[in-house]
């Protein structure tokens, strides 16, 4: 996540600067205005202007905003893996598990049965045409 780690060929920051500017476009200049039936405006346009020209010209002179770039991915990659994936962990597969527990459902048999001899569950045999065509 370090901006000092981060470093970009001529092609990379060549299609960044592209890439940034024509996203910016498209969501800012020209989707967002008309989802919420606004005004299109021009700066978008002008990040676009900006941002190509110097991908064509003079790419390194996007490496200072490459680097924020990368380091805002890093911190919403961040963002991503502990927060969201931790709350969807929590509102989903937690009350599902519970509920499952609750009607003693155990998909895995994972319950000891001193009875038993082997835990072994052994495999279905499978004709040859249904290996040939599958489907």
């Amino acid at each position: 996540m370090m901006t000092d780690k981060v470093s970009a060929t001529t092609k990379e920051l060549r299609e960044f600067g592209l890439l940034f500017g024509v996203i910016l476009v498209l969501l800012f200049g020209l989707l967002l205005p008309w989802i919420f039936a606004k005004p299109f405006p021009l700066w978008p346009w002008w990040v676009l202007a900006v941002t190509a020209t110097l991908a064509v010209l003079y790419p390194s002179g996007l490496k200072p905003f490459y680097k924020l770039w990368m380091l805002f991915g890093g911190i919403m990659g961040w963002i991503n893996t502990r927060l969201i994936l931790g709350i969807v962990f929590y509102l989903v597969f937690v009350p599902f598990g519970l509920v499952m527990k609750l009607f003693g459902k155990d998909p895995l048999s994972r319950k000891l049965d001193s009875k038993m001899t082997t835990y072994r569950v052994t495999n279905k045999s499978h004709n040859k045409e249904n290996m040939e065509n599958p489907f």
